[in-house]
């Protein structure tokens, strides 16, 4: 279930022309390029440094089933590193417009509406990135 929720948040920021470009990619962008960029999971593929963002982590937090057992109430984070505050600020300005009040939805996965539970700046600790944090919850039907 979780793969699945991460595949189709993904998907609708590579689909964003505005966050694609954030990026300094096209919603075209090959695998490899976008590899760079978005990790599935909380350890990055690459190691963050100045030289290697904006880079965003996708990844699950935990959940729970609902008092209906089809329904998951799920949690996910994305983290957001630019070379500045700013930079990284930006990167979640323009995915809470694709992700809050909306319905996640890629082939064989819908959501119900996903909605902003938290978001502040974190230190990375990393001289040169700076890091923002967004935390979402969704409910989505458990996959048989």
């Amino acid at each position: 279930m979780s793969l699945q929720l991460i595949d189709a948040i993904q998907n609708t920021h590579k689909a964003d022309v505005e966050f694609m470009a954030l990026l300094g990619l096209t919603p075209s962008a090959t695998s490899p390029e976008v590899i760079k960029c978005f990790t599935k999971g909380l350890e990055p593929e690459v190691t963050i440094s100045r030289d290697t963002v904006p880079h965003i982590c996708q990844y699950i937090m935990p959940g729970r089933f609902g008092n209906n057992p089809l329904v998951f109430e799920g949690k996910f984070c994305l983290d957001f590193y630019g070379k500045t505050s700013y930079e990284a600020k930006q990167l979640f300005e323009q995915s809470f417009k694709l992700l809050h009040d909306k319905r996640i939805i890629n082939p064989g996965f819908h959501s119900f509406l996903c909605v902003l539970a938290y978001d502040d700046d974190f230190a990375t600790g990393i001289s040169g990135v700076k890091g923002y944090k967004g935390i979402y919850d969704v409910d989505y039907i458990r996959m048989n």
